[in-house]
């Protein structure tokens, strides 16, 4: 999960697990995963609109939306619960459950056209839909025009799959599901990124094998030329393997030497995905910092530069020490340690990485900086640099304690 603010991943935490308690009492295992599905993409879509509000008004809301599209509150269906006892068990009123309910079809488009929210769903295509503001030229109104995009049922079967796969706790098993959902549908990219997790295998071949991968969700996007596609497909929840294949590819790119190649695919991930809920420009930084391609990393510091995450913060940093800018650093490393104090310990090996890294950071936790440290500390190989952190740390613990 991308990373959030201590307020906002405080109420994230808390509407999950409120989600997963109410569904295991009244609904189902389908129910749960796409209610958390649709409460992280307003998470990462809509954060400022999901400060407002009491987690359990969002949660109720959230479960409400959900249900109604889905005849939750049909007592012929099943599962079934009352609109009322469903706000009961979430301790909002009916008038605050409702609300939040039609805040939340707004915000994530929800209707029964958009089938990407619908339970079990067993069609021969499976459509997804993605709106898009266009401008009427007259009168200046805005409408909706809707993007459509057709799955084959065999890739959704595949994915099925998939999802069993990566459930599974050792490659063996992994691969074995992997195989069985390649022979359903051969474009179905996450199949070849767990096959590509063989011990066996060399670089090359693992290089291969996702290579194939990307190509697989380009096949299932039916796209040629990514300069020629329509930007709507990248908004599509299927247009995912593809990223995540791109993504998984650089990494492995990077970490057998390819470095320009790698950087490449990183690039091409963030053009095409605007929300970048993969966290790529953090590895990008890193990346563009470490091969000393300057011009880029300064593009790329001044598209986030309202990004606070300690891989920006720290990335400008170095960056700027690093161009002979020590002033401008001191100021950025002031902000930097003032948004994540932690950062600096690691930096100057203070405190060591752990084996095991959190899942979840909050902007300004220690486990934001272990996350950062993570992947990050590979451009403070400098002793000069070092040193410099370490004076100035003493500075602004004075100023801090004075």
């Amino acid at each position: 999960m991308q990373e959030l603010s201590n307020v906002i991943a405080s109420k994230y935490e808390e509407i999950i697990d409120k989600i997963k308690s109410f569904s295991n009492e009244y609904l189902n295992e389908e129910y749960e995963n796409i209610c958390v599905k649709a409460t992280e993409t307003l998470f990462f879509n809509n954060e400022d609109k999901l400060k407002k509000g009491k987690s359990f008004s969002w949660g109720a809301g959230i479960v409400h939306a959900i249900g109604t599209i889905n005849n939750l509150f049909d007592s012929k269906e099943e599962p079934y619960i009352k609109a009322v006892d469903l706000y009961k068990e979430f301790g909002v009123s009916s008038s605050t459950g409702s609300s939040k309910s039609k805040e939340v079809k707004n915000l994530l488009d929800l209707s029964k056209e958009n089938t990407k929210w619908l339970i079990g769903q067993e069609k021969n295509i499976q459509e997804v839909a993605v709106t898009v503001d266009t401008e009427k030229k007259e009168n200046k109104e805005i409408e909706k025009e809707t993007f459509k995009f057709s799955v084959k049922k065999e890739y959704v079967l595949a994915q099925n799959i998939i999802n069993y796969a990566w459930k599974q706790k050792n490659y063996k098993n992994k691969a074995k599901y992997a195989k069985e959902a390649l022979e359903i549908c051969e474009d179905c990219s996450d199949a070849y990124i767990i096959l590509s997790k063989d011990s066996s295998l060399n670089n090359i071949r693992k290089k291969e094998i996702l290579e194939k991968a990307v190509q697989a969700a380009k096949n299932l996007l039916k796209i040629d030329d990514l300069e020629a596609a329509p930007t709507e497909i990248f908004k599509l929840k299927i247009a995912e393997p593809f990223f995540g294949a791109k993504y998984t590819l650089a990494i492995h790119l990077w970490e057998s030497g390819e470095k320009e190649e790698a950087i490449e695919n990183a690039i091409d991930i963030l053009k095409y995905n605007q929300y970048d809920n993969l966290m790529v420009r953090n590895l990008l930084a890193n990346w563009l910092l470490t091969e000393e391609r300057y011009t880029q990393l300064e593009d790329l510091l001044e598209k986030y530069e309202k990004d606070n995450s300690a891989t920006i913060t720290y990335s400008r940093v170095a960056f700027l020490y690093k161009t002979n800018e020590i002033k401008a650093a001191e100021n950025a490393l002031r902000r930097a340690y003032n948004r994540n104090p932690f950062v600096i310990e690691y930096i100057i090996k203070q405190k060591r990485i752990p084996s095991t890294l959190p899942h979840i950071a909050r902007f300004g936790s220690e486990e934001e900086a272990i996350r950062y440290a993570s992947l990050g500390l590979e451009v403070w190989n400098d002793p000069n640099m070092i040193q410099w952190i370490k004076e100035k740390k003493k500075d602004f613990d004075m100023i801090k304690f004075s």
